[in-house]
């Protein structure tokens, strides 16, 4: 929880986490901060729903079973839209985007730590736009 009070600290406003934390959701519903928690399972769903969320980060995407398994975890829980995260990149971020509740994906692919370290913003800004013409392309098809 310390993390997410230290991240509102320093200006954030929203919090979004790798699993269904139980306190970090509280605190953050009670002191009115955004949260998307991280869920992989129907209960970690269901938990998230109990509190009135509605929009979830779905982590590690591919490494459950990718868009197939979302699909199949959603279906019961119409309203829930998702923001998957883990093992997505340009190969797979179309199959992610078209999928109606799906909201947002994660890409770590373009600033990896080693990047960041090395000082390659160059090569982090070709990635996103890279990334962002894929977005386009997939929306514009969708549209």
């Amino acid at each position: 929880m310390q993390q997410a009070i230290d991240a509102m600290d320093a200006g954030a406003r929203f919090i979004v986490s790798p699993g269904f934390g139980p306190e970090v959701v509280d605190y953050c519903l009670e002191h009115g901060i955004p949260i998307f928690p991280g869920v992989a399972t129907p209960t970690e769903i269901q938990a998230a729903l109990s509190r009135g969320l509605r929009i979830l980060k779905f982590f590690p995407a591919q490494p459950l079973g990718g868009i197939q398994y979302l699909k199949a975890i959603s279906a019961p829980f119409g309203g829930v839209e998702f923001m998957p995260t883990g093992g997505i990149g340009l190969m797979n971020l179309g199959e992610y985007l078209r999928f109606p509740r799906v909201v947002a994906c994660g890409g770590s692919w373009m600033a990896t730590p080693e990047r960041i370290s090395a000082g390659d913003f160059i090569g982090i800004e070709n990635d996103v736009r890279e990334a962002v013409g894929a977005v386009k392309a997939i929306t514009s098809d969708a549209a």
